[in-house]
């Protein structure tokens, strides 16, 4: 299989692509990220004009936003990371790119829940082979000790995507039709897609390793070295309930401060947008910049530091929820939601540093397994759910109080997974370090 990989045979540590082509390539696969999670998140702030047109329960729209989307995606995430480890990854992501953009595109022209179904599965068909390959190469980009910062960086495309998606979407909604959001956002990623497959450089694999680089691992083989380490079942269990708090927010916000408070669609896209996007940028240089500080006494920061963030993160989540006003609402949010992304660096880092170069994107890929599975597959549609639920006796108060059940101690419990993860790390850690 060393063949098919277009990087070629192990270079020097830190060879292989210059520095000017090596920020070409961040730039590109940053804002490649950036409309995956644009065109995924879209649909959060434009699902109340689309409920009302197409008379949908909140049931299926936790069914549009999460489940279907978690279980197809997770379906083809692992086979395309496992060809990332054998074949060029930037031409992995550039066709993964133009597959999502196109089914976002076609989102626009759905005329049923059916078609909507149908439309968002081919987006997370594509999007499946954006995230795993995208850190693979990132990790050949820089080197062990500025890789968190690195990935700090990269995962920024998430706010950013969803910034631009919710105020973007929101003001062409407002403007023209929710349809044309989805056709100006499929038509940009359609752009993009040939540019990453020309101009992004394809690093040589573990660029960074001292040893020679081995053939691509086998999947049982990456599967045991997550069950053999009690630091990696703990991060992903973590990231898995880290997802449902994130994405129950970020998929009902916009639903919420429309429906419970009487924001406008206008006012949400110029409001909600830019705090959560800003927000949670912040929440993820703060977690970069804190860990790269300590992390060089104990290894152990990566998950103390996102632990402790993600303990404080719960009760400050309730109370901004309680507020009288969506504008309160946002006001008392800001904190809680960029606390809430300090668990994304270190465990994409964690992941990276553990696996074995040949391994990486695979080993990345079921991190996202979990991730997706657990966070998007099930945060949206339990706060859907209880939200149906509760309408009966709770009125428009239903979706806030959905929100708050499921949130709250799913954050409690992430934290306590964290800390677990924190017990073996360093010894871990150490061990990679002297076999590599």
């Amino acid at each position: 299989m060393a063949g098919l990989d277009a990087a070629g045979p192990q270079a020097q540590p830190g060879g292989g692509v210059a520095v000017r082509g090596r920020w070409i390539g961040v730039i590109l696969l940053t804002l490649a990220y950036i409309m995956n999670f644009l065109d995924r998140q879209i649909l959060a702030v434009l699902i109340e004009p689309i409920k009302a047109e197409m008379q949908l329960s909140d049931t299926q729209v936790g069914l549009l936003t999460g489940t279907l989307f978690a279980v197809f995606y997770s379906c083809v995430t692992l086979p395309i990371a496992m060809l990332a480890d054998r074949w060029n990854r930037i031409r992995i992501v550039a066709a993964a790119c133009f597959l999502w953009s196109f089914f976002t595109l076609l989102t626009g022209f759905a005329a049923s829940f059916a078609l909507l179904a149908v439309a968002r599965i081919g987006v997370a068909l594509g999007e499946a082979g954006g995230v795993a390959p995208s850190l693979s190469i990132m990790s050949d980009y820089f080197p062990p000790a500025r890789r968190v910062l690195a990935v700090a960086l990269f995962t920024c495309a998430t706010p950013m995507g969803l910034m631009l998606g919710v105020v973007g979407g929101g003001l062409i909604a407002s403007a023209y039709d929710w349809r044309v959001a989805f056709y100006v956002a499929g038509g940009i990623g359609l752009v993009l897609a040939p540019l990453l497959y020309w101009l992004g450089p394809e690093p040589p694999r573990g660029n960074y390793e001292v040893r020679p680089r081995g053939d691509a691992m086998p999947f049982l083989a990456v599967a045991r070295l997550f069950i053999a380490s009690p630091t990696l079942r703990w991060m992903a269990l973590a990231s898995g309930l880290f997802a449902i708090s994130a994405n129950a927010l970020v998929t009902w916000m916009p639903a919420l401060l429309m429906r419970g408070y009487g924001a406008s669609p206008q006012q949400v896209a110029l409001y909600y947008g830019p705090v959560v996007g800003v927000a949670l940028m912040v929440g993820l240089f703060a977690s970069g910049g804190i860990i790269a500080r300590f992390v060089g006494k104990s290894a152990r920061a990566y998950a103390t530091v996102p632990a402790v963030a993600t303990l404080i993160c719960a009760p400050l989540t309730g109370l901004a929820l309680m507020s009288d006003s969506w504008q309160m609402v946002l006001v008392w949010s800001a904190i809680p939601i960029a606390l809430l992304n300090f668990p994304v660096p270190p465990a994409l880092t964690v992941v990276q540093n553990l696996a074995p170069p040949e391994a990486r994107s695979t080993a990345s890929a079921m991190l996202m397994l979990v991730l997706n599975l657990i966070g998007i597959g099930l945060g949206p549609l339990l706060v859907g759910a209880m939200s149906d639920l509760f309408a009966a006796g709770q009125g428009k108060d239903s979706l806030r109080l959905a929100m708050i059940a499921t949130m709250v101690p799913v954050m409690v419990l992430t934290a306590l997974a964290l800390w677990m993860a924190g017990r073996t790390i360093e010894a871990e850690h150490a061990a990679a370090e002297h076999n590599p």
